[in-house]
């Protein structure tokens, strides 16, 4: 058998070697999606126009590879090329960043001083005012306790005094207040009208004269066992009257007292409708008889706890402070206080010293 030839095919045109780095840096450049849409166009442009070389195409391959590179739609690789930075650029560039930096370390530096400097005082004020926190809380129990002392002693300066709710505004010197006192006092121990009474002094609240309900009377008996007496027999049920007029008698207690008994009004009509026993304790409290025994309601906190303890129904209370009530700014003072006499100078005094003599 004789041995076959392979057909000998006709060696293609090789392409100057600029032309084959250009058409395949094209390629990976490209993207996908030009190249995808562009690649049935193509397709078609390559079965409509015949192969360069061929008789029907007389186009050189030189030729060819000039319009891809130069008519394409994509850009120009040279023109791009040249465009990108040199290294005298990245080494300016990198000098330019690395100024920034330093400068931006610089100021963080500063600013950690400046943050660590405002800590450290901080930390100090800090302690300075827990310190001061500490000394005013102690300062406001000690003022606390001076005022309940000082209403402690209101309260014994005024252990003798009546005060008589009702009474008409009719005399004209307080010293015609004592027989009408008198009469008042003996009708209400069943005693005869004219068995005598030692007063200390009888007068009218402190309070201009209006039109509206008559002023209190205020006196002061020299005996504490019949201001007792007077009293006890004023909380029998039955009423008491002076010419037809209803009156009514109440011992005379302080301004800082009464506002403590006005706000544990809540907490004795609590007790009063649950039938429990309680009495008031001096300077400012409330003595409560209870199944564990005897407590003493001082504070809002004790209140809580009575309130707990007993199962009663919430009570809101507003708790005042003592020491309002002795301060120059308290409660009623432009009203209930005497205008001051004027305050003489030294050298009138001398005069009139002089003038005595």
């Amino acid at each position: 058998m004789g041995k076959t030839h392979r057909a000998t095919s006709t060696p293609r045109p090789q392409a100057p070697a600029g032309q084959n780095s250009a058409v395949s840096l094209r390629a990976f450049l490209v993207p996908l999606t030009t190249t995808a849409n562009t690649r049935p166009e193509g397709s078609q442009a390559a079965q409509a126009t015949p192969p360069p070389g061929s008789p029907d195409n007389p186009t050189s391959d030189t030729e060819t590879t000039a319009e891809m590179l130069h008519t394409g739609d994509g850009p120009d690789w040279a023109t791009l090329l040249a465009r990108l930075p040199t290294k005298e650029d990245l080494k300016e560039a990198n000098a330019i960043i690395m100024a920034e930096l330093q400068q931006v370390r610089g100021d963080l530096q500063g600013l950690h001083t400046k943050i660590h400097a405002v800590e450290a005082t901080c930390d100090v004020l800090n302690l300075q005012q827990a310190a001061n926190s500490t000394k005013l809380d102690s300062q406001n129990e000690q003022l606390r306790g001076m005022a309940l002392h000082m209403e402690d002693l209101d309260n014994r300066g005024r252990r003798n005094n009546l005060r008589i709710r009702g009474l008409p505004d009719t005399e004209d010197s307080p010293t015609q207040l004592i027989p009408t006192l008198t009469s008042i006092f003996n009708t209400l121990l069943d005693r005869p009208n004219a068995t005598p009474i030692a007063f200390v002094r009888a007068h009218r609240a402190l309070r201009p004269r209006g039109t509206g309900p008559p002023r209190d009377v205020i006196c002061c008996l020299e005996s504490f066992p019949l201001k007792e007496d007077l009293l006890r027999a004023a909380r029998a049920p039955t009423q008491i009257s002076h010419d037809g007029v209803e009156l009514q008698l109440f011992p005379d207690l302080s301004p800082a007292t009464l506002a403590f008994r006005r706000a544990l009004r809540p907490l004795t009509r609590s007790l009063q409708a649950q039938k429990i026993r309680y009495r008031w304790h001096f300077p400012t409290g409330l003595l409560i008889t209870t199944p564990q025994g005897p407590f003493l309601a001082r504070s809002s906190a004790d209140v809580d706890t009575l309130v707990s303890d007993l199962q009663l129904p919430p009570v809101g209370l507003s708790w005042p402070d003592p020491v309002q009530f002795y301060s120059s700014n308290r409660p009623g003072l432009t009203s209930d206080a005497l205008p001051q006499r004027p305050a003489k100078s030294r050298s009138t005094a001398g005069r009139h010293r002089g003038s005595t003599n």
